[in-house]
């Protein structure tokens, strides 16, 4: 931008006093005017130019894969998937009698497979199951523990029960008030506990056939 002295205006008033030299500034002003146009246009252009130009912008690659948590962190997450009717949980501690009297713990199967069924003297489905459960503790032959648990009668009633169905050729635990029962979470009859050597225990409400028990067995060594 032009800035006018003082000094400059006096001169530019001096010389206009004569027709030569009003023409001769005139041509001047006219000059310096198209000038400053010109100079004008190029700042305009530049500003024009530098708002044109694209900004710079950070590329994302979208069909780059997201890094995921297990990625981050290395850890898998956990499986949720099973069979809502059988429940994994470590041995728990118990005591009770056989129906001979004789005292067993939760020690006396630790590091042992063993399925444990529980059943009670009136229920019609475990009378009905009773049989099976002796021909697979045959079949198993000690190779997996087979128990009876007994709960919710009498320990005559559970004796009548077993010499009723044949399963005298294994072990009968009396659990009367179902204390046994409820450590190991078991609300109803039939039931089951697959017990393996490592002491992991998956439980198994409802009544299962021959085939599934001794694939079940087949996996708890």
């Amino acid at each position: 931008m032009f800035k006018w002295e003082p000094i400059a205006l006096t001169c530019v008033v001096t010389i206009m006093k004569t027709p030569k030299a009003h023409a001769k500034f005139t041509s001047l002003a006219v000059g310096l005017a198209a000038g400053a146009l010109v100079l004008a246009g190029c700042s305009s252009s530049d500003m024009n130019e530098e708002a044109a130009a694209p900004s710079e912008t950070a590329v994302v690659d979208s069909a780059a894969p997201a890094e995921t948590p297990a990625e981050t962190t290395g850890e898998s997450p956990a499986d949720t998937s099973g069979d809502p009717d059988v429940v994994v949980t470590p041995l728990p501690v118990f005591s009770s009698t056989t129906l001979e009297g004789q005292a067993v713990t939760q020690a006396d199967y630790e590091g042992k497979p063993t399925i444990m069924w529980f059943w009670a003297p009136w229920c019609s489905v475990c009378r009905g199951e009773a049989p099976t459960l002796s021909k697979v503790a045959t079949e198993l032959d000690g190779s997996v523990d087979v128990v009876g648990v007994a709960a919710l009668g009498s320990v005559d009633e559970m004796k009548t029960f077993v010499n009723d169905t044949g399963i005298e050729n294994f072990t009968q635990l009396a659990d009367p008030d179902a204390e046994v029962w409820s450590v190991f979470g078991v609300a109803s009859q039939p039931a089951f506990a697959f017990i393996s050597a490592d002491g992991s225990i998956e439980i198994v409400q409802g009544s299962i056939g021959e085939e599934e028990i001794l694939e079940r067995a087949a996996t708890l060594s």
